[in-house]
């Protein structure tokens, strides 16, 4: 693995937690990860974008998974060799009812389709309020608001999902 060491932080800088989320730690976590990766990146806005993703993989965990076990995962490395940058990733795996993996694929496949991830945000925004249980809104504000993607996948028989993104940092 490349490591980077600069005026711009060190890289890989990458950790992964297992524990019972519960509401009372989303936001100890979520302020972990911006402060570590605040210096870390020496980079606000791109520390922000992963705690918002860390905090709403959280939520879900909390909010819709079926025990009280799940793995969190942030990760920062070296973008692959010719480009420049780094790539970053946040996942959770936590077990799910069908139900909920079935929601989440379906709202992550909409995602995919498509043209205009803020314009979707938005009508989903005018969904939620109709919506007697959940807004269903974190996955989608994700990629609204931290212009991350996001896939699912089943491992190890418990859903996962990723919010991922390349980052070119303004060295300006």
């Amino acid at each position: 693995m490349l490591h980077i060491e600069s005026e711009r932080g060190v890289i890989p800088a990458s950790f992964s937690i297992r524990f019972s989320p519960s509401a009372k730690l989303i936001v100890v976590v979520r302020r972990f990860v911006q402060s570590f990766y605040t210096r870390v990146l020496e980079d606000t806005e791109m520390s922000s974008q992963l705690a918002l993703a860390t905090h709403e993989l959280l939520e879900n965990a909390v909010k819709y998974g079926t025990t009280n076990d799940a793995v969190l995962g942030v990760s920062v490395v070296a973008a692959a060799e010719g480009r420049d940058g780094y790539d970053v990733d946040v996942s959770i795996r936590n077990s799910a009812s069908p139900e909920n993996l079935t929601e989440a694929k379906r709202v992550i496949d909409a995602l995919g389709e498509c043209d205009d991830t803020f314009a979707f945000y938005q009508e989903q925004i005018l969904i939620a309020s109709e919506r007697e249980r959940g807004s269903g809104l974190g996955l989608v504000r994700i990629a609204a608001e931290a212009g991350m993607r996001l896939a699912v996948d089943i491992v190890d028989d418990e859903l996962e999902i990723r919010a991922s993104a390349h980052y070119t940092p303004d060295l300006s």
